[in-house]
């Protein structure tokens, strides 16, 4: 259940959304790569745009997360996410920044706040201060983005066939629910640049009823995303290293 956010948390989330959105408390002791790389994403066959991301392992005195990065252009949209999350991929700080042409629309932070997620966000609307109940497992999928799976999919261990319900966060649609993440297959194949790659395939059906086609190496290495409803594809450009 979303609700307006109380009194005493307003303090934390202004505190939150200055500099970048992302506060430095803990001191990063070290960081190491896990995947880096792009996407280009057509509509209906047509080239629309490319998202490019780094997802990187954080060990601190606060102990390890995982911080994802990704910056995307489709038409006239700029948008910059960055998600550091626990091991379970549950969202531990969050921020969205997105303009059109030089116009910023959203601004947007988020962190976690004694068992819940708090948000602030400002728009051309105005302001808005949320508080989401974080369940466990909960993770962030937005309605756009690609890399955002990677995350999603990461460390899942199901068997050809099962699946998994998660509690979602939304924030941007100032939404939560559930997601749906089956394993339909281990051995689909994806070209990346002239490269056949074994990948698993996975349905992910949204908080919203949507369906989207993922394709990831065992590692859980994003190589491909389709929404059908949509017409949208996204694939990778190189081959993960």
């Amino acid at each position: 259940m979303m609700r307006p956010i109380t009194l005493r948390f307003v303090p934390t989330l202004l505190t939150l959304l200055a500099g970048s959105f992302w506060p430095g408390a803990a001191v990063r002791a070290q960081q190491s790569r896990l995947d880096v790389g792009s996407f280009t994403i057509t509509i209906n066959g047509q080239r629309a745009g490319r998202e490019q991301f780094s997802i990187q392992r954080i060990s601190s005195n606060d102990g390890g997360t995982v911080e994802l990065r990704s910056e995307s252009a489709v038409g006239e949209t700029r948008t910059a996410v960055r998600l550091e999350a626990d091991s379970a991929g549950t969202p531990v700080r969050y921020s969205v920044e997105a303009r059109r042409g030089a116009e910023q629309t959203l601004r947007l932070g988020g962190q976690r706040v004694r068992g819940r997620f708090a948000t602030l966000a400002r728009s051309l609307t105005g302001e808005a201060a949320r508080e989401y109940l974080l369940r466990p497992g909960a993770v962030v999928l937005e309605d756009d983005g690609i890399v955002q799976y990677a995350m999603l999919l990461r460390g899942r261990q199901l068997e050809e066939g099962a699946g998994i319900t998660l509690p979602s966060l939304t924030p941007v649609a100032n939404t939560q629910g559930a997601v749906r993440v089956v394993l339909e297959s281990k051995s689909d194949v994806v070209v990346i640049a002239g490269a056949r790659r074994v990948a698993r395939r996975y349905r992910v059906v949204s908080a919203a009823g949507e369906t989207r086609l993922v394709w990831a190496e065992a590692e859980g290495l994003l190589l491909r995303l389709s929404i059908p409803g949509r017409g949208l594809e996204a694939l990778r450009d190189d081959v993960p290293r």
